[in-house]
């Protein structure tokens, strides 16, 4: 949720409620670090991309698939893991587990 409404803890976020002075990405500088920047376009993480937005072909270059689509949270997920960008807030992004509901009603049994 907090990529899809950019309330996630990157310079340009920081930087509106004012916790840094500036937007810029810190690991390219080149641009303000938006989740745009840090999903589709930091040249930092061009093979981090490469490797984990593969399998989801074309439309792992297209932000409203990556962020809305249930086939792109475990690549999402790994790219965020692998960028270390925001491992300090997040710690290992983990995906829920959809069998756990299963293994315990199995366990009432």
């Amino acid at each position: 949720v907090q990529f899809r409404t950019n309330h996630v803890p990157l310079h340009f976020y920081l930087a509106r409620i004012g916790k840094v002075d500036a937007a810029t990405c810190p690991t390219c500088g080149s641009a303000p670090e938006t989740v745009a920047h840090f999903l589709l376009a930091c040249p930092t993480y061009t093979l981090h991309r490469a490797v984990h937005f593969r399998p989801l072909g074309f439309s792992g270059r297209n932000l409203k698939t990556l962020l809305n689509s249930k086939d792109a949270l475990r690549p999402l997920f790994d790219y965020v893991n692998a960028t270390g960008r925001l491992r300090a807030v997040f710690g290992s992004l983990e995906l829920p587990d959809n069998d756990g509901d299963e293994a315990d009603s199995d366990e009432d049994e």
